[in-house]
C-alpha cells in the first residue's frame, strides 16, 4: 500500500474513532525521524525526547487535518525543528555557525581534524527545508526512516528507479546548498554522510514514553462533561488559571475562526463570481454565434421561398404548355402554328416518310440526324444502336479484306449484274468481292435482331420497310445484307473529255448496278482534298461503300492524278 495512504488512514481511526492502537502504530513508524531531527539540533538525548513528545503530542491535536495527499514526514520534520528552536536561542545558534565558518574556511576541515561531514550538521535542516516536499519527504524516509528505495518509492507513488533518481537529485540539490554557503568542497557524498551521521533511533522506553505522553495530552475522545468537571476540580490554582485563559481565549478563537471563514468565503464569491463573468462572456459568444446561424437560416429560408414561387410558376407554365399541345393533339384540322418545329402527322405517313428517307446509316455505323428525329431515339438508343452498327461494319470490312481482289474484266455470276467499262477509258481498275457467306448473313441478321431489341415492334416496322427497299444506295444495301448469297464488283475509269481528265465509277452488286462521276481528276490531288469546301468523294458515291473499297478506289485514282497532272510516275 501508498506509505503517505497508509499513515492518512491510521491518523483517520484515531481522530474519529478513537484508536490509540492506530495512533501508537504512527509513532512508532516516524519516532526515529522526529528524535533524530531533534538530537541533532539539541545534541541531548533527553531534550530530544520531550520534543519528540511535544511533536507527536501536537500531531494528535491535529491528526483530523491531515489530508491523503500530504506528506507526514516531511510535517514530522518541520514540527522538530520548530520546537527544537524553542530550546535554542537564535544568538547562540548564529554564533556557533559563525565560529564553525571561521574555522572551516572553504577546506572543509574543522581544527581538531574532524571529518567534513560533521561541518555539514549545522545547516543540515535549513538545506532540507530549502529542498521541495517530495525531494525532501525522500531523504527523510531513506536515511531517518532507513527505508529501501523500493518502499521510498511505493510512499511516493514511483517505481524504485525512479525513486533512486529522486534520492540522488535530492542530494545533488542539498550539496548546491553547501556550496552556496561556503563549503565549496562539499559533494553528493558528504551530504549523505551527514545525514547518515545524524540519523538516530529512538529506544523501546522512549516510544512506550512518547506514545503515553501524546495519549494522555491529547486525548481522542472525552468521556462526558462529569468526568471533565472533576479533572478540572482537582486542579492546583496555577492550572486553574490557565483554564481560564484558555477559556476566555475560545471567544477569541472563535472570532479569528469566523473571520477565516469569512474570508474564505469572501474569496470564493470572487471566485465564482469571477467564473459566472466568464460563463457569461461565453453564452454571449454562443448567442451571436446563434444569431448569425439564425440569419443565414433565414437568407436560406428567404432562397428556398422564392426557388418554390419560381418552380410553381415553371409548373404553371408547364401544364398551360400541355393543355396547349393536348389542345392542339386533339383538334381536328391538324394544324400547327408556324413557330413551333414540330408538325403533327399520322402515324399512318410514318411509313411511307422512312421509306423514302435516303441513306439514314452512313458507315462506318453513325445515324443521321433525321433518321434519328423520325425514329424518336434517345442518347441511350442512339449509343446502342450505333455500337451494333460499328461491330458490324468492322466485322464485314474484314470478311472483305479477305476475299477481294484486283481483276480488269467482269467475273460475276452470271445471274448478277456487272460494270460496264467503256473502251475508250484511258485507264481504268476493277474489284471484285465473292459471295462472302453464311459468316456474313449470320451478322445481318444478328444487327437486324439488336435494332429491334432497341427499338420495339412499333418503330422497327419503319425499319423494317427501309430494308425491304430494293435498290444500290438503300439501307438494306448500306448494310449488306445480301453480300453473304451474291457478288459484288466495283470499277473505276479515267475518261478524256474536252482535254480533261474525268474520273468516273460503276458499281454491281445484288440489287442492281450503276455508274456515275464525271469528276474532275484535278479536285484529287493532295492540295485540292485538303481543301475544306470540296471533296470529291460526295460526286463518284463512295462513301457508303466498306472501308476496305474505298481506300483502295482512293489510292488508285490519287495516284492516277499525280501521273498525270503531278509529277509521279503512274504505278
Amino acid at each position: 500500500m501508498n506509505e503517505r495512504r497508509h499513515d492518512f488512514e491510521l491518523l483517520q481511526c484515531f481522530a474519529r474513532h478513537g484508536e490509540q492502537s492506530a495512533f501508537a502504530d504512527v509513532v512508532r513508524r516516524h519516532l526515529d525521524l522526529v528524535f533524530a531531527t531533534a538530537l541533532r539540533k539539541l545534541e541531548d538525548p533527553g531534550a530530544a525526547q520531550e520534543v519528540a513528545q511535544n511533536v507527536f503530542t501536537a500531531l494528535a491535536r491535529k491528526a483530523w487535518r491531515f489530508a491523503p495527499d500530504d506528506s507526514l514526514p516531511a510535517w514530522l520534520h518541520k514540527a522538530a525543528l520548530l520546537e527544537s528552536k524553542s530550546w535554542l536561542r537564535g544568538e547562540l545558534r548564529r554564533r556557533r555557525r559563525e565560529e564553525t565558518a571561521a574555522e572551516l574556511g572553504t577546506t572543509m576541515k574543522t581544527p581538531d581534524e574532524r571529518p567534513a561531514f560533521n561541518a555539514l550538521v549545522p545547516l543540515l535542516d535549513e538545506a532540507l527545508l530549502s529542498l521541495r516536499e517530495k525531494d525532501r519527504t525522500a531523504l527523510l524516509l531513506r536515511f531517518y526512516e532507513s527505508q529501501s528505495l523500493r518502499d521510498v518509492g511505493a510512499s511516493l507513488g514511483l517505481g524504485e528507479d525512479a525513486a533512486q533518481k529522486r534520492v540522488q537529485g535530492a542530494l545533488e540539490n542539498l550539496s548546491q546548498f553547501f556550496q552556496r554557503r561556503g563549503f565549496k568542497t562539499a559533494t553528493v557524498a558528504a551530504s549523505a554522510a551527514a545525514l547518515q551521521h545524524t540519523a538516530a533511533s529512538a529506544s523501546a522506553s522512549t516510544v512506550t514514553i512518547v506514545v503515553n505522553a501524546a495519549l494522555q495530552s491529547a486525548p481522542p475522545a472525552l468521556v462526558g462533561l462529569t468526568a471533565w468537571l472533576a479533572r478540572l476540580a482537582s486542579l492546583t490554582k496555577a492550572q486553574t488559571a490557565m483554564v481560564c485563559l484558555v477559556v476566555a481565549a475560545v471567544p477569541v478563537g472563535l472570532q479569528f475562526s469566523e473571520q477565516r471563514s469569512a474570508s474564505s468565503e469572501v474569496d470564493r464569491i470572487r471566485t465564482r463570481l469571477l467564473m459566472a463573468q466568464n460563463e457569461s462572456a461565453l453564452v454571449h459568444n454562443e448567442i451571436d454565434r446563434l444569431r448569425a446561424t439564425s440569419e443565414k437560416f433565414q437568407s436560406a429560408l428567404s432562397l428556398a421561398a422564392e426557388n418554390v414561387a419560381r418552380d410553381a410558376s415553371e409548373v404553371r407554365k408547364f401544364e398551360e404548355w400541355k393543355a396547349k399541345i393536348r389542345a392542339r393533339l386533339t383538334a381536328a384540322d391538324y394544324r400547327w402554328p408556324d413557330d413551333s418545329p414540330f408538325v403533327r402527322i399520322p402515324k399512318s405517313a410514318l411509313k411511307e416518310i422512312s421509306s423514302r428517307l435516303f441513306s439514314p446509316i452512313s458507315p462506318p455505323g453513325v445515324i443521321k440526324s433525321e433518321a434519328r428525329e423520325l425514329f424518336g431515339l434517345t442518347p441511350q438508343e442512339r449509343e446502342q444502336i450505333e455500337a451494333g452498327l460499328q461491330q458490324h461494319f468492322a466485322a464485314m470490312d474484314d470478311l472483305i479484306q479477305s476475299h477481294i481482289y484486283e481483276t480488269n474484266k467482269a467475273s460475276l455470276d452470271a445471274a448478277s449484274a456487272h460494270v460496264t467499262v467503256p473502251k475508250y477509258a484511258v485507264a481504268s481498275k476493277v474489284w471484285n468481292i465473292p459471295t462472302l457467306g453464311e459468316e456474313a448473313q449470320t451478322r445481318g441478321n444478328e444487327l437486324q435482331l439488336a435494332m429491334q431489341n432497341v427499338l420495339g415492334d412499333e418503330r422497327w416496322q419503319l425499319v423494317k420497310a427501309q430494308l425491304e427497299s430494293n435498290g444500290t444506295d438503300t439501307l438494306r444495301s448500306i448494310l449488306m445484307l445480301d453480300a453473304g448469297k451474291q457478288a459484288q464488283e466495283i470499277a473505276v475509269w479515267i475518261n478524256e473529255r474536252d482535254g480533261k481528265s474525268l474520273v468516273m465509277f460503276g458499281y454491281a452488286g445484288p440489287n442492281g448496278a450503276y455508274s456515275v462521276g464525271d469528276v474532275a481528276l484535278n479536285l484529287f490531288l493532295p492540295d485540292a482534298l485538303n481543301a475544306p469546301e470540296s471533296d470529291p468523294r460526295e460526286y463518284i458515291g463512295v462513301r457508303n461503300l466498306p472501308v476496305s473499297v474505298r481506300q483502295r478506289m482512293m489510292d488508285w485514282i490519287q495516284r492516277q492524278a499525280m501521273a498525270r497532272l503531278g509529277k509521279e510516275t503512274v504505278r
